[in-house]
């Protein structure tokens, strides 16, 4: 699992799957391919901002979650913290949880 924090000190995931696809400025990554310095998309709100990655830590997990949405499936470390409309909840207690999401090709689009 990686965990990518972004200049805010904001951790993008607390164990996202080496695999799992990270919306870089320009295009798409693997989280294991994410280095300090890339450029990320990041949900804030309802809009699209740019950070900055400044660490990166590779990390062994006992346990993941599959989260399943209407959109998409993807698999993360229980501690991932997930954007909601009341707030961040952990992957762990997102069960029944409306998360909030985009289409990764609307992340650069202004308005």
């Amino acid at each position: 699992m990686e965990l990518i924090v972004d200049q805010g000190g904001i951790a993008m995931g607390y164990g996202l799957p080496s695999k799992q696809t990270v919306n870089v400025v320009g295009g798409r990554l693997q989280a294991r391919d994410v280095q300090v310095g890339c450029r990320l998309w990041t949900l804030e709100g309802e809009s699209g901002v740019q950070t900055t990655v400044v660490e990166v830590v590779t990390v062994k997990v006992g346990e993941v979650v599959d989260i399943v949405t209407d959109h998409v499936t993807f698999t993360v470390a229980p501690d991932q913290m997930l954007g909601t409309p009341d707030g961040w909840v952990h992957a762990r207690d997102a069960e029944g949880t409306v998360l909030a999401w985009t289409p990764a090709r609307k992340l650069c689009r202004d308005g």
